[in-house]
């Protein structure tokens, strides 16, 4: 199910690049120059299931440098996939959630 989400293991240009950039993410915590980096895969993108870790990764990105309105829009945009991948989205969509509740969005 997976390989068909994802267009296979081991060809997704996509996914090839984007994962790197996300752990260097981890590291650095540039959010401003990852999400550019980012959005310059987009072209990359080939099938529903990298489209959906894009716009993940974008949300999570977004919630990061504090613009938690457009992380939630770029979460309502996100189909449900597959149970795992579902729960991820509802941690952010969770996470997101409380920022605004608290009164924390910009």
């Amino acid at each position: 199910m997976l390989k068909k989400l994802f267009g296979g293991f081991g060809g997704s240009k996509f996914l090839k690049r984007m994962n790197p950039l996300m752990e260097l993410y981890a590291h650095s915590r540039n959010s401003e120059k990852t999400y550019q980096e980012l959005l310059a895969l987009e072209p990359l993108i080939r099938t529903k299931g990298e489209r959906a870790m894009f716009n993940l990764n974008r949300a999570g990105i977004l919630y990061d440098m504090y613009r938690y309105r457009e992380a939630a829009d770029i979460m309502r945009e996100i189909p449900a996939l597959n149970p795992e991948f579902d729960a991820q989205c509802a941690e952010m969509k969770t996470k997101i959630m409380a920022a605004m509740t608290r009164g924390e969005h910009r």
